[in-house]
């Protein structure tokens, strides 16, 4: 639609001469419609750029969910304050159809673990405050299934590592070892024991909280940066964040990349190809999605 405009402007001068020569005379566009048309490919440019950005496979996508729909309601609005009927038709399907999408715990934890948007891509922040304290409980969960029992001696802290493979680094943070006075006994046992329990007991109910709270304060990184880079940096010095991190950013906005595979699996199973064995197609569909990953991550 969007070419179609920009040739119609010579059209108007040709469309006389031309068209009403050809016996095409309904084919001609007046002066309404041609402002109808320019008024339609505004107010549907915001949706295909909403489009291409959820339709990305090689980028974080679910993230953008929330923040996205806001920003269409924002351009709808514009659109319908110019007097456009077709964007208040579209304010209310989107009204209808993206009402308590902030609800959804996958989506809005998403947005508020990309360090790009944080609690900035909700529209009501009750929404946030809902979404911290159920956070707040799935983190306690994680730390409690990656810290070992609390012990006097000093032991060796568990990793994100051995909980999440080779490919990731990284702490999970454990009870601090008791003092010289607790392991060599003496009249400070009983106060170094109380102490190595009550810093399990916070580790286990406060350290979260503390950890959320660290994690809202820092700066937004630019737009067109990765975020699962930032949290592989930043894995340290949030454990438990960073877990969820992975769980939730990893999740793709919709169908488009598994319909990409179909597709380029009907080129890879052809009339002459067709005696292939589904394991050697999901190999060789594989290695064309995966097989330029190594060399991008070495130019980067």
């Amino acid at each position: 639609v969007e070419m179609i405009v920009k040739d119609l402007q010579p059209l108007s001068i040709v469309e006389d001469q031309g068209l009403c020569l050809l016996g095409k005379n309904q084919l001609c566009l007046n002066a309404g419609e041609l402002s109808l048309i320019k008024e339609t490919v505004v107010a549907l440019r915001p949706f295909e750029e909403v489009t291409q950005e959820v339709s990305s496979e090689k980028h974080v996508s679910v993230s953008k969910v929330i923040p996205l729909v806001s920003l269409i309601h924002r351009a709808v609005a514009a659109c319908e304050h110019q007097g456009s009927s077709l964007a208040t038709q579209l304010a209310q399907q989107c009204q209808r159809r993206f009402r308590g999408i902030e609800s959804i715990h996958c989506l809005a934890a998403s947005t508020f673990l990309d360090v790009r948007f944080k609690h900035l891509g909700f529209r009501d922040k009750d929404n946030v405050e809902v979404l911290k304290k159920r956070l707040h409980t799935e983190m306690q969960e994680v730390y409690q299934t990656g810290q070992s029992a609390p012990t006097l001696t000093v032991s060796s802290t568990p990793t994100v590592s051995s909980a999440l493979g080779p490919s990731t680094s990284g702490s999970i943070p454990s009870p601090p070892p008791a003092g010289p006075a607790a392991t060599k006994g003496g009249i400070w046992t009983d106060f170094d024991m109380q102490v190595v329990s009550s810093q399990h007991h916070r580790s286990a109910s406060s350290d979260v909280l503390i950890e959320i709270r660290r994690y809202s304060e820092e700066k937004l990184i630019p737009r067109d940066q990765d975020p699962l880079v930032w949290w592989q940096e930043h894995e340290q010095t949030f454990p438990s964040l960073s877990r969820l991190a992975v769980r939730y950013l990893g999740i793709v906005a919709s169908s488009v990349p598994a319909e990409r595979i179909f597709s380029k699996a009907g080129e890879v199973v052809s009339k002459k190809r067709s005696r292939l064995k589904g394991k050697t197609v999901n190999l060789l569909l594989f290695l064309n999605k995966n097989l330029m990953m190594p060399i991008l991550a070495e130019k980067h």
